[in-house]
């Protein structure tokens, strides 16, 4: 997405959310967090999915600090709840610190922990809706954990669609330059050719691939 066309959905939306202003501020300047959380833009798309949707059970595989995860709990409606799943103990601690501070504690759960187990653990035909943004490299493995979670009539969704962008902080030493750029272009082709998912990618910043299951 150009910076034109960027700029231009800031002025229609006007000011962050004060809360949220002082969320990215406290993670990315005062904790280090890095600066990979979903846009405003992509995070009002998954509001606006979750309202839409009106869903009882979210899976998020990903939680970062939690921007995301803000924004999808806030469309659930009372007494849904998401799961988000995040490797990084310390990431979950900021997420859960500041989804209190949003005020939707009551609609998230976090979870610690390799998201391909935990979702391993997970019931069949149980879930409304899945978010991943996690490590591109796994994209097509959650693809594969994720399916038989989600109903049908359920929506899967995934960031970083576009493939573009430096993935080098999720690269090992050694890896092929171009591995999680193929990953994310398996996945794309995998949910777009399936003839159990309807798919559409959606032009956020990042790409955002959405696919309903039939």
């Amino acid at each position: 997405m150009s910076t034109v066309l960027t700029d231009y959905i800031r002025s229609l939306a006007g000011p962050r959310e004060e809360i949220l202003d002082e969320i990215l501020r406290d993670a990315i300047l005062r904790e280090g967090m890095p600066s990979i959380q979903v846009d405003d833009n992509e995070a009002r798309v998954l509001q606006l999915l979750t309202m839409l949707l009106r869903p009882r059970r979210v899976i998020e595989v990903g939680t970062l600090f939690g921007y995301s995860t803000i924004h999808i709990a806030r469309g659930i409606p009372e007494g849904g709840k998401l799961i988000s799943l995040e490797v990084d103990p310390h990431a979950a601690s900021l997420a859960q610190r500041y989804v209190e501070q949003a005020g939707v504690e009551d609609r998230v759960e976090i979870m610690v922990g390799d998201a391909a187990e935990l979702l391993s653990g997970m019931e069949r035909d149980s879930v409304d809706m899945i978010f991943i943004d996690a490590d591109k490299k796994s994209y097509p493995d959650y693809l594969k954990a994720c399916f038989p979670l989600l109903r049908p009539g359920g929506l899967l969704v995934a960031d970083d669609a576009f493939a573009q962008g430096d993935f080098s902080a999720e690269s090992e030493a050694g890896a092929p330059p171009d591995r999680e750029f193929r990953a994310i272009n398996t996945y794309n082709r995998a949910v777009m050719r399936s003839n159990r998912l309807f798919s559409a990618l959606v032009g956020t910043k990042n790409g955002l691939m959405i696919s309903y299951k039939g």
